[in-house]
């Protein structure tokens, strides 16, 4: 079965509408909302900075961005 974004949103909404704390509910509805948009962000700032560093070398970007990708999902 596959799960949609919304479906996603709609079952962490019920979950934290079984908190007592709803304030607290809302601020981590809105930080589990706002993980999207960070991440983008952060992707187009690495794509930015990969662009910039293979014009300054002789690597090709696809292969600087495989080599970022490798240390990021090191453990």
């Amino acid at each position: 079965m596959k799960i949609t974004r919304n479906r996603l949103a709609q079952i962490i909404k019920e979950e934290l509408a079984n908190l007592d704390e709803a304030d607290d509910a809302a601020e981590i509805m809105q930080a589990i909302e706002d993980v999207p948009d960070a991440a983008a962000k952060i992707a187009d700032t690495i794509k930015k900075e990969i662009e910039v560093l293979s014009a300054q070398s002789s690597l090709d970007p696809l292969v600087l961005a495989q080599a970022v990708a490798a240390l990021l999902t090191t453990d």
